[in-house]
């Protein structure tokens, strides 16, 4: 009876603790499940246009941009290697991984840059949340030479100011691709002619493809909503297309665009590369992350 009672005894400890380690497990993969998807995209840009990435908690980023000149100058300007060139120098800050604050110059125009990003939703691995939504709120002055800015006179200082204004939504599809869309709206206080709308509204997409543990194809496009001039009805749609390469704490980017300038409110209405003439623009964005 004894031997009965203590291997009785032992089968129901063995039982106790093979379901504590079941109902373990099955709160690891609840938790699993519910965690919020990451690395929807590299980058808090992935190419001339934000993604609804932010900087991590406590985390700095430095971010510099460049374009080259157009390729059809041909082997005399060195397929565009030669110049002019654009310049893109941006901080952006994160303390808790969802509220953004970056600042940024741009050597076209001189233009001056800050701006506010939040993360409102995030997408969550058990598909009761299939999408990530970004606000971004950004404000620019030009900082050129009345005569020589793309708006030639500037008679009041706040003339010299513009705003973007977009909604990012996207989804990590699979660990291979993500897909962006972004309804934005570009405000100029000041236009060319008294006809011209000062609000500029487009649609941008995009997406990433990785191909490797560190490497990922990029692509992105700008498509304008309404015929705000007739002079910009002449410009083109912001295209782009190039590649990420992942080394350590940074993110190398390299492509092709028809955009000279950087920032939203110089390439959406002031594209004026045509891709079917080859007008295209070498560019590389490089990102360095430092953790305060």
């Amino acid at each position: 009876m004894k031997k009965l009672f203590v291997f009785i005894l032992m089968m129901s400890v063995f039982q106790l603790a093979s379901a504590q380690d079941l109902m373990d497990m099955l709160n690891d993969s609840a938790v699993k499940t519910n965690e919020i998807v990451h690395a929807t995209f590299k980058g808090t840009r992935l190419i001339n246009f934000h993604t609804i990435e932010t900087a991590g908690k406590r985390t700095l980023e430095f971010r510099v941009a460049h374009r080259f000149g157009d390729l059809s100058s041909g082997g005399y300007g060195f397929y565009g290697l030669d110049g002019p060139a654009s310049l893109n120098l941006s901080f952006n800050y994160s303390f808790d991984g969802r509220f953004e604050i970056g600042v940024s110059r741009t050597s076209v125009d001189k233009l001056y840059s800050g701006y506010l990003k939040y993360r409102l939703i995030r997408q969550k691995s058990n598909g009761k949340m299939p999408i990530s939504i970004t606000l971004l709120s950004e404000m620019n002055v030009v900082g050129l030479k009345s005569s020589n800015a793309t708006n030639p006179e500037y008679h009041y200082f706040d003339d010299r100011f513009s705003y973007v204004h977009q909604i990012m939504v996207a989804s990590k599809i699979s660990e291979a691709f993500s897909f962006q869309v972004s309804p934005t709206m570009v405000h100029y206080n000041l236009m060319t002619n008294i006809s011209d709308h000062n609000d500029i509204y487009s649609v941008v997409g995009m997406g990433r493809m990785k191909i490797s543990k560190r490497t990922a194809l990029t692509a992105e496009y700008c498509y304008r909503i309404n015929k705000y001039s007739p002079e910009f009805a002449k410009n083109h749609n912001s295209v782009a297309v190039g590649m990420d390469l992942e080394t350590g704490g940074h993110v190398f980017q390299f492509f092709f665009t028809n955009s000279f300038g950087i920032n939203e409110a110089q390439a959406i209405p002031y594209t004026k590369g045509d891709v079917l003439k080859g007008n295209l623009k070498l560019g590389f964005n490089i990102s360095r992350v430092f953790t305060l």
